[in-house]
């Protein structure tokens, strides 16, 4: 879907500005938006804030969290409290988010036609009640932003070219330059090898994206004996 070379081309947006009206009128600490294919190739589109891009990088880095819900349930993912909450179904996001001082996660599909393309991502630093007004204002705003989010993923991907920030980096692409480095050294499959880079990045601490940028650069190999 990223890959798409028919879309013309749409300006792409400032960090923050398809999120700011959710912040303000949803009152919520942190919003990212971002567009995610098929594939699992993830585009941060708009994001408001450290706490929001570090959020939303951890759930590509982990594989898991309310947008990847989003994904498959096709609805919104709601959990007021993360304190409280003990079942949202991936732990090891919802231990990190804690970890960063979230305490409420929700999360609204973008959809386009009968595809989920993507989700809006909310955060809070304190337990934040989801009811229906919250709901159904949130989900008419992620319609609102679905296809402006959705072009703009595409005509990134189409020129091989976006504004990647420390607080929204673009399309990864030197996770999937490194996906193929290790490929080559270990002689895994696509999702064995992207699994590894994610496993050494969980164990040493440190994001996804810079692990990968050690690979690229090789300061970082994978040892075929010992890995």
């Amino acid at each position: 879907m990223l890959s798409n070379p028919e879309v013309s081309a749409t300006p792409a947006p400032a960090d923050d500005c398809l999120c700011s009206p959710f912040a303000t009128t949803l009152n919520v600490t942190g919003v990212a938006i971002s567009v995610i294919d098929e594939y699992g190739n993830q585009l941060t589109v708009s994001v408001n804030g450290r706490l929001a891009a570090r959020l939303d990088a951890l759930q590509f880095e982990l594989g898991e969290g309310p947008a990847r819900q989003v994904l498959s349930s096709r609805s919104p993912v709601l959990w007021p409290d993360l304190e409280q909450d003990s079942e949202t179904g991936w732990p090891v996001f919802q231990n990190a988010a804690r970890e960063l001082g979230v305490r409420g996660v929700f999360s609204f599909p973008l959809v386009l036609g009968n595809a989920v393309v993507g989700a809006v991502n909310l955060s809070t630093t304190t337990p934040r009640s989801a009811d229906a007004d919250f709901v159904s204002n949130a989900q008419s705003m992620a319609n609102n932003v679905a296809l402006t989010a959705a072009e703009w993923a595409l005509h990134a991907a189409q020129r091989h070219s976006s504004p990647e920030t420390e607080q929204a980096p673009a399309l990864r692409r030197e996770v999937h330059q490194a996906t193929g480095i290790i490929i080559s050294q270990l002689g895994l499959s696509a999702p064995d090898a992207f699994a590894r880079l994610q496993a050494h990045a969980f164990s040493t601490g440190r994001p996804v994206d810079d692990v990968a940028r050690d690979i690229v650069t090789r300061v970082l190999e994978f040892d075929p004996v010992t890995e």
